[in-house]
Parts: structure tokens; sequence; C-alpha cells
């Protein structure tokens, strides 16, 4: 709880620091992501809870990478993420995504995805840039645009343009697991 508590304030500081230096008004950041101000306010003194599709709304009003809100270090040119260091978010279905870098960075993000068994990464998603996914270990089902499926094992290699809705989904009854990296960074 002491942890979700301290996420909340530094996301909230961030979020406030972000928008300061852009000179938006808690009124004008607020119409921009569609949320009130009195939330607005909140979530900037670390008062509410957080979830991805909040943050992914207020990182478009700021036009910054979500990661922006959630990455820790000082502005060096090199990051060192340990293992257990690692920012991970679990999926609905029980997968879970671990963000390999934990600074913030303007081009790159690169993420491990683990898909237990008869699991999905849930709604396709899209967002500006290219994307390539690397199998690390078992088999995946790639979904990109309408119509379009892909079924990949181990050391394959899929590289596409993100603007096209994807997902990934594991129907297969051994565990997986991928590195997925898009340019630039869209969390």
């Amino acid at each position: 709880m002491q942890e979700e508590l301290e996420l909340a304030s530094s996301v909230g500081r961030r979020i406030r620091n972000l928008r300061k230096a852009r000179d938006f008004t808690l009124e004008q950041l607020s119409e921009r992501a569609g949320i009130s101000v009195s939330y607005l306010s909140q979530i900037e003194n670390g008062r509410s809870n957080l979830n991805l599709r909040l943050l992914r709304d207020l990182a478009q009003a700021l036009a910054v990478p979500v990661i922006d809100f959630l990455a820790e270090g000082d502005g060096m040119d090199v990051s060192v993420v340990r293992v257990p260091d690692r920012r991970t978010y679990a999926f609905k279905s029980g997968a879970t995504e671990s963000f390999l870098f934990a600074r913030d960075r303007l081009d790159l993000e690169a993420a491990i995805m683990d898909l237990p068994p008869h699991t999905d990464s849930g709604t396709p998603n899209s967002h500006p840039g290219q994307e390539f996914t690397y199998v690390l270990r078992g088999q995946v089902i790639v979904r990109l645009g309408e119509n379009r499926t892909f079924e990949l094992a181990e050391g394959d290699i899929i590289y596409y343009r993100s603007s096209m809705t994807h997902s990934w989904e594991n129907p297969y009854d051994a565990p997986a697991q991928v590195l997925i990296t898009n340019t630039p960074a869209t969390y």
C-alpha cells in the first residue's frame, strides 16, 4: 500500500512538472485529457488511483510517452535496470509486460511480455511508430489490423507499423515470452 501511494505521488509530481513545463493550466490539461480539473488536481497531488488508459490520455495531451510518468533516472545517457527493478504490469488475462528501461528516453521502448498458456494481451492497440516482436520462448499468434494473423515460433521476428492495431495471443499449452520494441516510445 505504501509503495502504491509513493508511486501515485511520484507520477503526480511528474505530470505537474510536465504540465508546467508546457505552460498549461490545470484547466487546459484537463480539457485536453478529457478529465475534470478537480480529478487532475487529485492526480497531481498523488491522491487518486491511476490506470493505463488515464495515463495514456494524459501522455497524449502532454505529447510524451507514458513511461515518462513512471521512469526513474537522473538524465544520464546510460540506463541499467536490474531484474527486480523493472516496472511490470499485468493484463486481465494473466499476461504481464515488463518495461526494460527505467529512465526518460525519446526514441526507443522495449518490453518483455510473458504470456502464460491460453492468455492474450487484451484489446488490440495502435499508436504511431514502428515495432517488432521477437519470440524468445514458445509460440504466439500476432494479430495485425482487421484480419492478418501470424503464427510465430521461438526465434521468429515480425516487424510492422504500429499504427495498425496489434495484439498477441498464446492459445497453446506452454508459456511464451516475447521481446517487443517500438519507436517512438509510447508508454
